[in-house]
Order: structure tokens, then C-alpha cells, then sequence
């Protein structure tokens, strides 16, 4: 998902150079194949692929990781809320002396966390 959204940035970036796939692929040193599976989010973009393709499409780092940022906070928190909704639901179906023993339990790791 996080790759899609870069991707489609560097589609974006690149349309509005009026450059094609092939002429971005050449000035990167990549095939064809490779920007056009960056751009469709199939393949793994690291930080240096990023920042060599804003220096190549004169936009700044921040224009292709903006959102992603939002993205992964929004993907986790997502996450978390089901564990939580899942832990809920799996206590509900115990007997309430187990759910005290729980308790206890999360509360003596949280302690031993600090």
C-alpha cells in the first residue's frame, strides 16, 4: 500500500516532466520494467531510490513520503484497535475469575516493562 502511493507520485512527477517511463528509466539507470513495477507499487522502493528520482524529477523528498507518513501512522493505529477489539472479544468469552487473573497479569507486565 505504502509503495502504491509513492508510486503513484512518481507517475504523477513524472507525467508532469513529460517525460515517459522509458526516458526516466535511462536518466535512473533502470530498466523500463523496473520504474514502471515502481510506479504500479510492485516493487521495493528504498530511501535512495526515492531521493535519486526527486533529484531526477527536480521535486523535493517530502513530495513522495508525505502521505506515507500519515499512511503507516494510520495502517498502525488500525492494527492496534483490532488487537484490541480481539483481546476484548477473547476475554468476554472467559469466566470472570480468569479475566481478574488477566488483569493482573497485563498489569504485573506493564510494571516490569517500565
Amino acid at each position: 500500500m505504502i509503495y502504491k502511493n509513492i508510486g503513484q507520485r512518481i507517475q504523477k512527477a513524472r507525467e508532469e516532466a513529460g517525460l515517459s517511463q522509458e526516458e526516466l528509466a535511462t536518466k535512473l539507470g533502470l530498466t523500463q520494467a523496473a520504474l514502471s513495477n515502481y510506479e504500479l507499487g510492485k516493487r521495493r522502493l528504498y530511501l535512495a531510490n526515492i531521493e535519486q528520482i526527486a533529484r531526477e524529477l527536480n521535486k523535493p523528498l517530502n513530495y513522495f513520503l508525505e502521505d506515507t507518513v500519515e499512511t503507516i501512522k494510520t495502517n498502525e493505529k488500525k492494527a492496534q484497535d483490532e488487537t484490541i477489539l480481539e483481546i476484548s472479544k477473547l476475554l468476554s468469552e472467559l469466566p470472570l475469575e480468569e479475566r481478574k487473573n488477566i488483569l493482573e497479569y497485563i498489569q504485573w507486565r506493564k510494571e516490569k516493562l517500565k
